[in-house]
């Protein structure tokens, strides 16, 4: 039997600002982990030839690995330029059953193949489609020395930790770029309560957009750096009883409002929105149930949700700026942390706060 959940009584829609969660983290949500690996290593081609390596991953493992199950999800994206492995069936069949892996487009098939591995050696019959997102960190990597290794690939997995979740140049975040200035890795969540329940919205982001947007591009700038685009990826988890058409509402959302909110360039940043939920999980043990209960949110609900994702969204990228700390790499290339001011430009609802 399939339960729709309504709000006990008539409320307007909250105006102030959603309290944050305990960890101010995507690990706020329930189950959920993070891992991550950072690979930072100057090195001699056989050429002679220096290479900086500045890459690694961020894994979000959404529940438990070693269980069988199945969680709703959506993806929503924009300008989509980024690799996304099993992108099509998991926007087919709108369930995850792997962890979500955010690296760089040439380890995209170490990743996948790592998960697999990881899987396996857990037990699991079922963890495919591995999801895995690449992005360009190429500004201050060379991507065709700074590979992964397996071993470095599972180890973050095993490591991934329920407590807060390191912020800044870290992980995937170690060689992004932002509005020309240090891009990383950041997070945030809020919680959300009706006449029935209290329930966390957790938001993990990183921030490699805003080339075009750049406050100080300075007028000798090279053509590459002026029209170069990037790529903003957000990935949410929640513990509301959502099914797919409305996690797809709510992603669609969020990536329409982020160009409004200036996160991002609508004309040429790419945005990667993924959510998922950690209510309604379906349990793939012995084979499955045969029929699913499940809980079902009033979609007259859905707009305090957006709201209150936004909210997480939006300081998850804050965050990934005000904690990055400056990076060189390729080409000799140095991109240090945006300054204050230009950071509360872009966050007037910030203004005069610096991330805890």
């Amino acid at each position: 039997m399939n339960k729709l959940l309504k709000n006990t009584k008539d409320r307007k829609i909250k105006k102030e600002k959603y309290r944050p969660g305990e960890k101010n983290s995507l690990t706020d949500v329930k189950g959920v982990k993070v891992g991550q690996f950072s690979l930072q290593k100057d090195i001699q081609d056989k050429s002679g030839r220096q290479a900086f390596v500045r890459t690694g991953l961020t894994a979000v493992l959404p529940y438990p690995m070693d269980r069988e199950m199945r969680l709703f999800l959506g993806c929503s994206r924009v300008n989509g330029k980024d690799e996304i492995t099993g992108y099509e069936v998991l926007d087919d069949f709108c369930y995850l059953n792997s962890p979500i892996v955010i690296t760089n487009s040439f380890n995209v098939g170490r990743v996948y193949n790592a998960i697999l591995s990881y899987g396996f050696s857990l037990g699991r019959v079922e963890i495919w489609p591995p999801f895995v997102i690449g992005i360009d960190d190429s500004y201050l990597n060379d991507l065709r020395m700074g590979f992964l290794e397996e071993q470095d690939i599972l180890k973050a997995f095993h490591e991934a930790t329920e407590t807060k979740v390191e912020e800044g140049s870290v992980g995937i975040g170690l060689g992004l770029r932002a509005y020309s200035w240090k891009g990383g890795v950041g997070t945030s969540s809020r919680v959300i309560s009706f006449g029935f329940g209290r329930f966390t919205i957790g938001a993990l982001a990183a921030s490699n957009h805003g080339h075009e947007l750049s406050l100080t591009e300075e007028k000798s700038a090279s053509r590459e750096n002026q029209t170069r685009s990037g790529s903003l990826t957000v990935i949410l988890g929640v513990d509301l009883p959502l099914v797919p058409y409305q996690i797809r509402q709510i992603t669609s959302s969020l990536v329409a409002c982020l160009p409004l909110m200036g996160m991002a360039s609508s004309r040429s940043d790419s945005i990667n929105c993924v959510l998922f939920t950690t209510a309604n999980a379906m349990s793939m043990e012995e084979d499955g149930p045969e029929v699913f209960d499940y809980q079902l949110l009033d979609d007259s609900l859905l707009e305090e949700i957006i709201l209150a994702g936004s909210e997480a969204v939006r300081e998850a990228i804050f965050r990934s700026l005000a904690k990055a700390t400056p990076v060189g790499g390729r080409l000799g290339r140095m991109l240090e942390t945006i300054p204050e001011k230009e950071l509360h430009n872009l966050f007037q609802d910030f203004k005069g706060r610096v991330a805890e």
